[in-house]
């Protein structure tokens, strides 16, 4: 994040360093020439075609500025500004060379060799925009003949400068004799020549093929591509042609054509450039553009409109205005009412130029706030608006403290979204994909949703009670259902195994044939039909069974021991646990013995209830058939009730022989 924000800080040095480069160039190059006049020598004033080289100037400078700002990371900025700086850097060595070599020779240091570099600057200017010409629009050479063409422009480019910086000098100023290389190498002059003639032809050639690449290029793109090159391919057409004659009339010395033609094809880049970015969005760098010239002009016309009412209020009022602040606080109310309605209409208006994207993003919403279309939420004109599929509206809640999205159903926005504030409180909050998201046009899109955000929160309240009222509803209706099902899982576990026991033992006496057994029999079922019908008496009253009620768990367990017509063997802790725990755990017991009874026909069975690890174990095996089915309907209760309780079921075979039902309840320290 350190470096992101020191690289971020270095785009903006860079790019203000550029024109401060060159307002100091041009500035001490317009100073030179007043000294040039002032030594008589007005015949070495730079050329009366050297305005011609302003616009290329003050266009490539502020393409480079602002893709470097923007864009730090591609190539094609860096070499806009480096383009920016050579022109003017050129007219003023041009004119330091003049007054120090020629005008007032021997005045300014190293004069003889800043001419001898001056007369090759017009190296860079060749190479610079045929560079730009071939990393357009992604900023890499992707191809073998941009790779070769990029090689024989900066390889050519480097040997010919170099070659000519150890040649006697052979510049404009030639003729006069007074300028000598102070680095040249007279024994090696001839080879030089070769070489440098060589690579300069090797760079020319470069340049071409760099215009012709670019061509090729914008024939064979589609779609955003295509259009996006479309300015630079027709500013690459002439571009070969104007090399050819810049070099043409450089050989032939004619000053005025060189200047003219050279003019050209150093104009037609960054112009082209400039054009592309306009129409057709070229770097992506057109928002910063239009926020650039939108403060630009609106600053431009508050000046003048305060000039302006300035002038005609002094006017109006004679004498007494100026005796009074009357002018200044009439043009500071009349530009602070202008202020805000000229910002937007100016921001408008540039956004329909060169950040299409805003514009129509926010003439989308504000069509939507002005008149909104039924059925149609907010949420999915936005995503519209933002060619986002992934954006989601969250709506703050405030009496109950939650967000939730525009169907009462609770949100949880993410850290990174966007949110919207009322008077320091939060209205909403908008998420956004990180990769689409563009944040400057998300916010003035968010800014033109206001007025409905506010009626869309509202809605969202009234779908959050709506959604309330549906949940307590079913709440309800699940609430009576499981009472519905206790009532039969109680009737089912209690007072029916009680009777169902009863029916065994009666139907046990009578197989037997024993008179007194028969009556003891009978005697007991009296004693169990009692205690049946207090259980359904204590269950329609809501309390536990009679059994629980008194001895515990221990006492209940030995109670069904009792009652039961097969041997069971009870092993209980004596320690009471809550109430609902020890109900729990009575009725899977009785369950549990139920289903070996009339499933698994055992001889025996024995029951274990202890505390365990904070646990109220309780085990009931038999030494039955086995192969008891866990999502039976009986086991299957059983299971819901150790859930419903906190803890849970375990059914399994012994490997003895028959079942054992594992139950582990939390029942606390």
């Amino acid at each position: 994040m350190q470096s992101s924000k020191s690289v971020h800080a270095l785009s903006y040095v860079a790019a203000i360093g550029a024109w401060l480069t060159i307002v100091a160039c041009l500035a001490a190059g317009l100073l030179l020439d007043e000294k040039l006049r002032d030594a008589g020598r007005g015949d070495l004033v730079g050329s009366e075609a050297g305005f011609l080289y302003l616009i290329p100037t003050a266009s490539a400078a502020a393409v480079g500025s602002v893709l470097v700002v923007r864009r730090s990371g591609h190539p094609v900025g860096w070499l806009f500004l480096a383009f920016a700086i050579v022109l003017p850097g050129s007219f003023v060595l041009d004119q330091y060379a003049a007054y120090g070599a020629l005008a007032r020779r021997g005045s300014l240091p190293a004069a003889d060799f800043v001419a001898v570099v001056g007369d090759q600057v017009f190296i860079p200017w060749l190479m610079l925009p045929a560079l730009i010409l071939l990393l357009t629009p992604t900023g890499r050479l992707t191809t073998r003949p941009g790779r070769l063409a990029a090689l024989a422009i900066v390889g050519g480019g480097a040997v010919a400068f170099t070659a000519a910086m150890f040649r006697p000098y052979r510049g404009v100023h030639q003729s006069l004799g007074l300028i000598e290389n102070p680095l040249a190498l007279d024994g090696i002059s001839g080879p030089l020549s070769i070489v440098g003639w060589t690579a300069l032809v090797i760079m020319h050639l470069g340049v071409i093929a760099a215009a012709v690449l670019l061509a090729v290029r914008f024939w064979t793109a589609q779609g955003d591509e295509r259009r996006q090159l479309r300015w630079l391919a027709l500013a690459a057409i002439p571009f070969p042609i104007l090399v050819v004659g810049a070099f043409v009339a450089a050989v032939l010395n004619q000053e005025f054509i060189l200047t003219f033609l050279a003019a050209g094809f150093v104009a037609a880049i960054p112009v082209a450039a400039l054009l592309a970015i306009e129409q057709y969005r070229l770097y992506d760098v057109d928002r910063l553009l239009s926020r650039g010239l939108t403060y630009s002009l609106l600053t431009a016309l508050l000046v003048g409109c305060y000039a302006v009412v300035v002038i005609f209020v002094s006017e109006a009022l004679g004498g007494l205005a100026g005796s009074s602040q009357i002018a200044a606080v009439v043009a500071t109310l009349a530009v602070v009412s202008l202020a805000n309605p000229a910002r937007r209409r100016l921001q408008d208006a540039l956004d329909r130029r060169f950040n299409r994207r805003r514009f129509d993003a926010v003439a989308t919403v504000r069509r939507h706030v002005a008149d909104p279309a039924r059925d149609v939420p907010l949420d999915r004109v936005l995503r519209e608006a933002l060619s986002d599929p992934g954006l989601r509206v969250a709506y703050w809640i405030e009496d109950r403290e939650l967000w939730v999205g525009q169907d009462g159903l609770q949100a949880t926005p993410p850290p990174d979204a966007l949110l919207v504030e009322r008077a320091g409180l939060p209205l909403a909050s908008v998420s956004l994909d990180a990769a689409r998201a563009d944040l400057a046009t998300a916010r003035a899109v968010v800014a033109a949703a206001r007025p409905e955000l506010e009626n869309e929160r509202l809605r969202a309240a009234i779908a959050l009670q709506l959604a309330e009222v549906r949940e307590s509803r079913g709440r309800i209706v699940a609430a009576q259902q499981a009472e519905r099902e206790r009532i039969e899982r109680n009737l089912h576990d209690g007072a029916q195994q009680r009777l169902l026991a009863l029916a065994l033992e009666l139907r046990a006496a009578e197989v037997s044939g024993e008179p007194g057994r028969a009556q003891s029999t009978l005697r007991r079922g009296v004693d169990e039909l009692q205690l049946a019908i207090q259980e359904l008496r204590d269950l329609a009253n809501g309390l536990r069974p009679a059994a629980l009620q008194d001895g515990g768990l221990a006492a209940a367990l030995d109670m069904l021991a009792n009652r039961t017509p097969i041997a069971v063997r009870v092993t209980a802790t004596d320690r009471r646990f809550e109430p609902a725990l020890e109900e729990a755990a009575w009725f899977i017991a009785c369950e549990s013995v139920a289903n070996a009874v009339k499933h698994a026909r055992p001889t025996g069975i024995d029951i274990y209830a202890g505390a365990d690890n904070g646990c109220l174990v309780l085990t009931v095996a038999d030494d039955g058939s086995g192969g008891a089915d866990p999502a039976g309907r009986g086991l299957r209760g059983i299971a819901d009730r150790a859930e419903a309780a906190g803890g849970r079921l375990v059914v399994r075979d012994r490997a003895e022989g028959g079942t054992l039902v594992l139950a582990e309840l939390p029942c606390g320290s």
